[in-house]
């Protein structure tokens, strides 16, 4: 599994790659500047349980096309619909800032209500 995605900028100065991590840095970041969601965490005595878990997943497919799937917790007075939309557009805004050439899917799932 790649950890890089390349970004093609058509020129013949060289390449640029960008980590996984940079877009669930991006991500995570975009969702928490939402009002009415943040990225959720787990609650746990387990240590090995809460190292394993991953509020934000980044799958890099042999097409190019980034997927993001991100675990939110939702307050109680907010519409899930209105703040998912707000979620995806505030990180489709972010990864165009940043790589304006490469497809990605933003997926939300409202994993817990506060």
């Amino acid at each position: 599994m790649a950890d890089y995605v390349n970004i093609k900028n058509y020129s013949k100065d060289g390449e640029i790659a960008i980590s996984r991590k940079v877009f669930e840095v991006l991500a995570t970041e975009a969702t928490d500047k939402v009002l009415g969601a943040s990225v959720s965490k787990v609650k746990s005595k387990n240590k090995i349980l809460v190292w394993l878990y991953h509020p934000v997943k980044v799958t890099f497919h042999r097409n190019g096309q980034v997927e993001i799937k991100i675990s939110i917790a939702l307050k109680k007075e907010a519409n899930a619909k209105s703040v998912s939309l707000a979620i995806q557009e505030e990180v489709a805004h972010s990864l165009l800032a940043y790589t304006e050439s490469v497809p990605f899917d933003v997926q939300i799932r409202v994993a817990s209500v506060e």
